[in-house]
């Protein structure tokens, strides 16, 4: 739901995390075989030169100067094309099934949590509901996320270690959507968020919620629906393949208690604690709104906490931010 932002830090150091595998610590060159170490008997020796040559071999037909690190950080323009390519050229970019190990051996070696930690989300940005923060195990460090495929390794390998081929997600969210080739959001060029807003049906104000007589601890006469400002197609794919309305609609609770908070809480109230507790309790307006509602209130910070997008959508809608 949330858009990712790399950092020119997050970029350098994915790069030098995958080259590092060539790196010849005698030579200072990287000319270092590139072996399967795991398994006692090697399934193939490559260096970088060896491996450039097998893509560009593949590839050159697409780009006569691609290679590795070229594909490391490729920008999902380039992505894209290549996708394309390799689907109209299958038979030619096809690999042997020790070269294709090549790529899936580079991706089994990345340290996930290090490129999770410093992409610096802790939400998922498909579903905004799951954490997916690194934590410590036996003084290791250990991820709940997994890292989808947004274009599956198995059917296009060269992309296994592209930074920009790879979104950290919950487990739910990774394995609905799966191999499936669909037009849902790509998080790190586009937002659910711009395009569409949680609403609730039914009563929206203050005074109408204090003048009817509501049972607010009765969750079914809560409607959840989606007002969807653009891209409705793209909306609609996105919420049916990581089953956002379902899900979301076992969120009534968090519903009932913004608004209950809202009868609490009038305009006057709010402008009276950040009068009395500005800079005491929380450092300012927006400081006391997320105390208030337990959910972020910038659009840039929703994916520091799960559910922060419902909450937003709703507080927004009730006039509580």
């Amino acid at each position: 739901m949330i858009k990712i932002n790399v950092s020119p830090k997050v970029k350098d150091n994915f790069y030098n995390q995958i080259i590092q595998n060539f790196w010849n610590s005698r030579t200072k060159r990287y000319s270092k075989k590139f072996e399967k170490k795991e398994d006692k008997k090697l399934v193939f020796s490559k260096s970088l030169s060896e491996i450039n040559r097998i893509i560009k071999g593949k590839l050159k037909g697409y780009d006569p100067d691609i290679k590795l690190e070229k594909l490391i950080l490729a920008d999902y323009k380039y992505i894209l094309k290549l996708v394309d390519y390799i689907n109209k050229n299958k038979k030619r970019t096809k690999l042997t099934k020790n070269n294709k190990d090549i790529f899936l051996t580079l991706y089994s070696r990345l340290k996930n949590t290090d490129f999770i930690k410093d992409l610096g989300i802790k939400v998922c940005p498909y579903c905004n509901r799951n954490y997916i923060f690194n934590f410590t195990k036996s003084k290791k460090q250990e991820a709940t996320a997994q890292l989808d495929h947004f274009f599956d390794k198995k059917t296009y390998p060269y992309l296994a270690v592209s930074l920009y081929n790879l979104v950290p997600s919950c487990s739910t969210c990774n394995q609905r959507k799966s191999t499936k080739q669909e037009d849902i959001f790509y998080p790190y060029e586009e937002s659910f968020n711009d395009s569409v807003k949680f609403t609730v049906k039914g009563i929206k104000t203050r005074d109408e919620l204090r003048k009817e007589d509501l049972d607010f601890f009765d969750e079914s006469r809560i409607e959840l629906d989606f007002d969807i400002k653009k891209d409705k197609s793209k909306v609609e794919k996105h919420i049916e393949i990581f089953n956002i309305e379902n899900l979301y609609n076992e969120h009534k609770d968090i519903v009932t208690e913004l608004l209950q908070t809202r009868v609490i809480y009038s305009d006057d109230y709010i402008d009276n604690l950040l009068n009395d507790y500005e800079g005491k309790l929380f450092n300012n307006r927006e400081d006391l709104l997320r105390l208030i509602t337990h959910g972020y209130v910038k659009d840039e910070d929703l994916n520091k906490r799960p559910l922060s997008k419902l909450i937003k959508d709703i507080s927004d809608e009730l006039d509580l931010i």
